[in-house]
C-alpha cells in the first residue's frame, strides 16, 4: 500500500517516528511523509521514505490570510494526487489531523486517547491505545493498524550524509578535536536546559580527566550560553555553527554526547554515538535513549512544564555524577 506518515515536526521527535517507517518499509508498504518544511533533511535520502511533502512552516503560521490559503491548497492537491491508500497521524494533534483528512487518503490511522489530543482521534477511522512506555514503541504500536507486529530491533533509517560527515572529520581533524566530548547546551524548553554553572562544571571535570572537550549550541541565544559557560569552564572552544546534516557529521565523530531531551540528544542515538541524557520535565522513561551506550538522569520537578523553571530542578544532577556515567560509555 501507499502509505503517508503525517509527522510535522518537531527535531526528537521525527527521529522517533523514523523507527515506524522502517517497519512499514520493511513489510513492503511504500512510504511518504508530510512534515514541516524545516525538518525534511532529516528525511532527505533515507532508505525508506521515497517521497516527503513540506508543509511551510512560516508561510501558514505567519503570512498573509491569502498566502496561508495558497499554501495549504497547493499542498492539498499535492497529496491528493499521490492517492495514499492510507494516512497515518502519528502526531495526535488538531492540526495534524486538519491535514490527514485534506490528504484524502482512503484510510485515515492514528493514536486514541490521551495520546492522542485536541479531538484529533474524532478524524481517525481506526485507532491505537498504545500501552508503550517509550515514545519509539508507541509511535511503531501504530503499524500494528497494518497488522505489522514490531520487532524487537528497531532501526533509524537516516540519510547518508556523506559529504557532511566528510566535512566534519576535516573540521574536526583541523581543531585538534577528533573523538572530543561534545556537550550541548540547548533545549526546546527552557525546563529542559541544565543550569550554566553545571555546564561549566562539566566541562571543567572532563578536561581535568584528560577530555577534549567541545560545546554545541544551535541559535544565537545558545550561541551566547556557550560563550559565557566556556569563559567560566577556561576557554572550551565552541562548534561552528551547522546544519543538522553536518551535526549529524559532528556527532558521528564524538566520544561521547552530554545533553538535555533536545534534538541533538536523540540524533546522537540514531547515529549509534554514546550519549548522556539530561532530564526533566519529560520522563526518561518515556524519552530516553535506550541501549547500552546510553544513560539517563533524572530531575526532579513538574512533569511537562515548558516555561517554569523554577518548577524543575534540572541543577539536582551533579556533574560528577555525568562525567563518569559518560566515562563509561564513551568511545576512544
Amino acid at each position: 500500500m501507499r502509505v503517508l506518515i503525517l509527522r510535522l515536526g518537531a527535531f526528537g521527535d521525527i527521529l522517533h517516528t523514523l523507527p515506524l517507517a522502517a517497519d512499514l518499509h520493511r513489510a513492503g508498504h511504500m512510504v511518504a511523509w508530510l512534515c514541516e518544511d524545516r525538518w525534511a533533511c532529516i528525511l532527505e535520502g533515507s532508505s525508506v521514505i521515497s517521497r516527503i511533502h513540506r508543509l511551510p512552516r512560516r508561510t501558514v503560521r505567519q503570512g498573509a490570510w491569502l498566502h496561508r490559503v495558497r499554501a495549504i491548497s497547493g499542498l492539498t492537491r499535492e497529496l491528493r494526487h499521490e492517492a495514499y491508500d492510507v494516512v497515518i497521524d502519528a502526531q495526535g494533534l488538531a492540526k495534524s489531523a486538519v491535514l490527514a483528512y485534506l490528504a484524502g487518503a482512503g484510510e485515515r490511522l492514528g493514536h486514541d486517547r490521551p495520546r492522542a489530543r485536541e479531538g484529533s482521534w474524532l478524524v481517525t477511522h481506526r485507532r491505537i491505545a498504545s500501552a508503550a512506555v517509550h515514545v519509539i514503541d508507541q509511535q511503531r504500536d501504530l503499524g500494528r493498524l497494518l497488522g505489522i507486529t514490531p520487532a524487537d530491533d528497531w532501526s533509524f533509517p537516516l540519510p547518508a550524509w556523506l559529504a557532511e560527515r566528510q566535512w566534519a572529520a576535516e573540521w574536526l581533524i583541523g581543531q585538534g578535536m577528533e573523538r572530543s566530548w561534545m556537550i550541548n547546551v540547548g533545549a526546546g524548553w527552557p525546563t529542559k536546559v541544565w543550569p550554566e554553572p553545571r555546564l561549566a562544571e562539566c566541562a571543567r571535570l572532563a578536561r581535568a580527566a584528560g577530555h577534549r572537550v567541545m560545546l554545541l549550541w544551535g541559535s544565537t541565544a545558545e550561541r551566547e550560553v556557550a560563550e559565557r559557560v566556556a569563559h567560566s569552564a577556561g576557554g572550551v572552544p565552541l562548534a561552528p555553527a551547522t546544519t543538522i546534516p553536518q551535526l549529524a557529521g559532528m556527532l558521528s565523530r564524538a566520544a561521547v554526547l552530554i545533553s538535555g531531551d533536545t534534538g541533538p540528544l536523540h540524533l546522537a542515538r540514531a547515529l549509534g554515538t554514546p550519549a548522556i541524557g539530561l532530564f526533566g520535565p519529560v520522563p526518561m522513561e518515556r524519552n530516553g535513549p535506550r541501549g547500552l551506550l546510553w544513560r539517563n538522569f533524572q530531575a526532579p520537578g513538574a512533569a511537562w512544564e515548558r516555561q517554569d523553571v523554577s518548577r524543575v530542578d534540572m541543577g539536582a544532577i551533579e556533574p560528577a555524577v555525568v562525567v563518569s556515567a559518560a566515562t563509561d560509555v564513551a568511545r576512544t
